[in-house]
């Protein structure tokens, strides 16, 4: 113990002894309480349940999305055509929210778009 502290420097700080002290406090105070602090407590909640039954909702617009739907007698360089066209529609939707990643991620997937690709992997596997 360090007599020559000020007041302030004592109480500044907090150890576990103190901690153990105001929880005994608190406990002492509690059990000698407990009946008279139903009307804080029930104070409290009505104020919840009024802070929750306040609150707004905010709805968030999602555009809506249109599904190219393909013919199964397509042709084969329409599908390709529609294939090129999602592809940019969405390096476009990446270039607007500002995220490299994906726009990174739809610059690698350009070359796998070639229908001549398609049909060698497919030969490949067979």
């Amino acid at each position: 113990m360090n007599f020559t502290e000020s007041f302030e420097q004592f109480s500044g700080r907090l150890g576990p002894t103190d901690i153990a002290l105001y929880a005994g406090i608190g406990l002492v105070l509690w059990v000698l309480f407990k009946d008279k602090l139903s009307p804080v407590q029930q104070f409290v909640l009505s104020l919840i349940n009024r802070l929750k039954q306040n609150k707004t909702v905010v709805p968030i617009n999602v555009p809506s999305i249109d599904p190219v739907v393909l013919p199964k007698s397509a042709n084969a360089e329409d599908v390709f055509f529609k294939l090129v066209v999602s592809w940019k529609q969405t390096r476009d939707l990446a270039e607007q929210s500002g995220c490299t990643k994906a726009i990174e991620v739809a610059d690698q997937m350009f070359p796998y778009l070639s229908p001549t690709v398609c049909v060698e992997n497919n030969n490949e596997s067979k």
